[in-house]
């Protein structure tokens, strides 16, 4: 989400016209990303940590593979925010890549709130 408010915040500097087609753009894009790849990731993720114990340590919460995806990204977002590209550009990348997470995160609320709750 917060990649999202970034990239919105970053489409002040141009014409507002310009801003919502790429703000719409982003978050279809977004969508589309998220269903068709981030959600297979996140049906990995729950099958993984469904298969944890109770009191697994947060390091454990992800596989490997997945935490160097998470690491990939964190280095592009930087790499991102670095580099001189219009601004407009970066509008559509953020809200993309937001949107689609944000997206693909109904996934694992649904699996946490369908989940068995545990009596002590």
């Amino acid at each position: 989400m917060f990649l999202s408010v970034k990239g919105v915040y970053l489409s002040r500097e141009g014409s507002l016209v310009f801003a919502l087609a790429v703000i719409a753009t982003g978050v279809a894009l977004g969508m589309v990303k998220g269903r068709f790849i981030l959600d297979r990731v996140a049906g990995k993720i729950i099958l993984h940590i469904g298969g944890k114990p109770s009191r697994a340590c947060l390091g454990g919460l992800f596989s490997a593979r997945n935490w160097m995806l998470i690491a990939v990204m964190i280095i592009f977002g930087r790499t991102l925010s670095l580099l001189p590209i219009e601004a407009g550009i970066k509008t559509g990348l953020y809200v993309m890549v937001g949107s689609g997470l944000a997206y693909s995160s109904r996934l694992l609320w649904r699996a946490w709130k369908n989940s068995p709750t545990e009596v002590p």
